[in-house]
């Protein structure tokens, strides 16, 4: 047998390794090294977690933030532009109304007045906004 297998066969070796492991704190330094790794990565998540916070805050202080503040001045500004299209088609709306009993009324107290002075036509480009029921092909439809 060799020396070695003598060595490891012997219960006096293995006696002597545990007493020394326990006596000269190998299995305290195992678990310390053990525990000191758990730490570490406890460590690295919460340097991880803070810099995604951070990263986080900075995106939104410095984008989602003003775009937001952007995205409500422009609804305030549609809405707006909504109460002044309604107010237009409101004002167009009396006005043809008021030119259409104008009309009538000159056609009562003298006929003739239309025939010299003819009422001016739609423009065109009008003609969707103002009086869309007189397009060809609403007409059709």
């Amino acid at each position: 047998m060799s020396p070695f297998q003598q060595l490891f066969g012997s219960v006096e070796f293995w006696s002597a390794l545990i007493l020394a492991l326990i006596g000269g704190g190998g299995i305290g330094g195992l678990v310390g090294a053990w525990s000191n790794s758990r730490k570490t990565e406890a460590d690295i998540d919460g340097l991880t977690a803070d810099a995604a916070d951070k990263a986080v805050k900075i995106l939104t202080d410095s984008i989602i933030n003003p775009l937001r503040e952007q995205v409500t001045y422009q609804e305030q500004q549609i809405q707006h532009l909504e109460e002044v299209q309604r107010k237009y088609f409101t004002a167009v709306a009396y006005t043809r109304s008021l030119f259409h009993w104008l009309q009538s009324f000159c056609e009562l107290v003298e006929p003739e007045f239309l025939k010299r002075h003819p009422k001016p036509s739609l423009p065109d480009e009008l003609r969707p906004d103002v009086a869309p029921e007189t397009i060809e092909s609403n007409k059709e439809e």
